[in-house]
């Protein structure tokens, strides 16, 4: 869940140093006392700001996006094999196929899932599953 805005932040501080107590700040503003306490210790500090969420920095940067998106385009029919190949090829930085498949379906592309394979020896002689000989 992120953190209030900092408008709200403000005003919270704005109202406990014009005198209200936290208990009716936090009901005015519907957060817990224990936030208004915390808003106005960070307020004292001069860190009223909200902190950087914790966690890994993504593997394919914000940056790097419009070129994987470009590439993507130049070639619809990726497979995840390929992709990760070519990305390698022209960044120099490999990428897991797990990382180009949550990219992709952030970004609402597609992959293909196999190259397409040679006809089968029964669609070669003209006989498919649901065709019947003529005799």
């Amino acid at each position: 869940m992120p953190g209030y805005s900092m408008d709200l932040r403000e005003r919270i501080v704005a109202a406990l140093e014009a005198g209200e107590r936290v208990v009716s700040v936090a009901a005015r503003f519907e957060v817990g006392e224990r936030t208004v306490r915390a808003y106005r210790q960070l307020a004292r500090e001069g860190q009223l700001a909200p902190r950087p969420r914790p966690g890994k920095a993504p593997r394919l940067p914000k940056e790097q996006e419009a070129s994987f998106v470009a590439m993507i385009q130049e070639t619809p029919n990726w497979t995840i094999v390929s992709l990760q190949g070519e990305w390698h090829k022209r960044t120099g930085v490999f990428l897991p196929s797990s990382t180009l498949h949550d990219h992709l379906k952030r970004l609402g592309g597609r992959y293909k899932k196999r190259v397409v394979s040679p006809a089968s020896a029964t669609t070669r002689s003209g006989l498919t599953s649901g065709s019947k000989s003529k005799a």
